[in-house]
């Protein structure tokens, strides 16, 4: 199950104020323990800044990025630890970061912003059929552009043999 970063506050505070273990709160929720333990981490250095909902939209810049890969790679700090550097909610952003350094290189890496939430199943399918509705209209104009030519073409013919 997907859990919004108001639930993962909720297990949060959980912890730190009704001093409700992390292995209670994991068989509780039935979520990973070690995940747990990071949001714990996350919010006893950053608050709850990270799990603001537009943290999720957040830009991490080509430089940040790269910083944050040398650190790991160079085994200077973890991907858990640079993480919760950036106040990143979720530590594996770091390692996508860092196994697309590994495949790609520099060029690999650029300036991206976070993921959109994901649309309701009203605004999914009004996207769907807005998205049909301009591949139809794009290839109606097509055929009214290929038949105007044609029109032209065959005006211009008629022309020619009217003269002869």
């Amino acid at each position: 199950m997907k859990y919004n970063m108001d639930q993962k506050l909720k297990m949060v505070h959980e912890y730190l104020d009704d001093k409700v273990s992390t292995l209670k709160l994991s068989k509780k929720y039935g979520y990973d323990l070690s995940k747990i333990k990071y949001m714990i981490k996350l919010y006893e250095m950053h608050g709850e800044a990270p799990f603001d909902e537009r943290q999720a939209s957040r830009v991490y810049t080509r430089e940040q990025k790269l910083i944050a890969i040398k650190e790991v790679l160079s085994k200077e700090k973890s991907t858990r630890q640079v993480a919760l550097e950036l106040a990143i909610p979720n530590p594996h952003t770091v390692q996508d970061w860092v196994k697309k350094f590994k495949e790609k290189g520099e060029e690999g890496v650029q300036s991206t912003t976070g993921r959109k939430q994901y649309l309701l199943h009203e605004d999914r399918q009004r996207y769907l059929a807005n998205k049909e509705m301009n591949e139809r209209l794009k290839a109606l104009e097509l055929e009214n552009d290929y038949l105007k030519k044609s029109l032209a073409l065959i005006s211009k013919k008629n022309k020619q043999s009217k003269k002869k």
